[in-house]
């Protein structure tokens, strides 16, 4: 972190929960292994589907990332139903009784 401009005492002061979002930003942000993995994992994607003959099957990136693909992406499929009401609960004041039937 020093040669992103920062000094010894400026990293020396930093509690423990910013360094280990510190951390992981690096290992798997968007500076980490995670993009790299997420960027070169579509790159070779876009190619080998490019190249591979239209009889054989698509390839896609949870084939190209094998193991590597549940480290970054979580396997758990919602439906838009679920992607909604997690949004609308985190409302101020959200209640769940508004919106049950009677």
């Amino acid at each position: 972190m020093v040669f992103n401009g920062h000094t010894i005492e400026q990293i020396d002061s930093l509690d423990d929960a910013t360094m280990n979002e510190i951390v992981v930003m690096y290992a798997d942000g968007i500076v980490g292994n995670g993009a790299l993995l997420n960027m070169m994992g579509s790159l070779v994607t876009g190619v080998f589907n490019y190249i591979r003959d239209p009889k054989s099957p698509a390839y896609s990136l949870k084939t190209v990332l094998g193991n590597s693909y549940g480290y970054i992406f979580s396997d758990n499929e919602t439906s838009p139903n679920d992607a909604l009401l997690t949004f609308m609960t985190q409302a101020k004041g959200f209640s769940l009784n508004k919106f049950k039937k009677d």
